[in-house]
């Protein structure tokens, strides 16, 4: 089901617990009968507030998806269950406690709970790491636009220099701590080499680009070791 605006939701949830309080006029209000009304309406609750809730973030992450998904499941669940032990009080006279009654309607809800947490620590996990790789790529491409910012100052040697800038560019932006001590040796390369481009050294631009092209060879392998 897909929400385009507040109002939908809202309307929706509104329309949804108008439903379930209807049922008070063709059954009989008996204990189980109100508690299995006021879980559905816990429901219908969660459903609005979690649903107005992703549309804030305005992200599209796979749990959210799986939010509501949840939620109608608990739902279902719920009313199905009620409906069982209602239609037997009713029709056959017989009646589980209703202290067992609130219990299981408590499971169901606390089982939806921790699901619940558990996509939202997902999605903790997933904008952290999303913020992680956006430094590394803005890292990256500050590195990139520091040797092609140099490279016109030394023509001979323009397109090594550009080779070793486009070696940067499509490295993998992965973010790790065990990775800080290849990022911070090249970033000490792209340094000298911009200290050695300064002084017109060619010979030790060539032998810095080659280290810079090791050094990154070396942790895309390390890289791939940790995926």
């Amino acid at each position: 089901m897909r929400f385009n605006n507040r109002t939908n939701i809202l309307l929706i949830s509104a329309i949804m617990a108008a439903v379930a309080s209807m049922f008070f006029l063709v059954a009989d209000a008996t204990q189980l009968f109100i508690t299995g009304y006021v879980f559905a309406i816990i429901g219908i609750a969660i459903l609005c507030f979690g649903s107005l809730y992703l549309l804030e973030l305005k992200k599209a992450y796979p749990w959210f998806a799986a939010f509501p998904l949840h939620i109608w499941r608990y739902l279902i669940t719920e009313v199905a269950f009620s409906a069982v032990f209602i239609v037997c009080e009713s029709w056959f006279n017989w009646s589980v406690p209703i202290r067992w009654f609130v219990l299981i309607h408590i499971v169901f809800l606390a089982l939806t709970a921790v699901l619940l947490i558990s996509l939202n620590a997902g999605k903790d996990i997933i904008e952290q790491r999303e913020a992680e790789v956006r430094e590394k790529v803005i890292n990256l491409k500050s590195l990139v636009a520091d040797l092609e910012a140099v490279a016109e100052r030394l023509p001979s040697l323009k397109s090594e220099i550009k080779r070793a800038a486009d070696a940067i560019r499509y490295s993998d932006p992965m973010s790790n701590p065990a990775l800080t001590s290849f990022e911070n040796a090249i970033k000490d390369s792209v340094a000298l080499i911009q200290q050695a481009i300064g002084k017109g050294d060619e010979q030790n631009v060539t032998i810095l680009c080659n280290t810079l092209h090791r050094q990154i060879k070396d942790r895309n392998s390390q890289v791939k070791l940790m995926k």
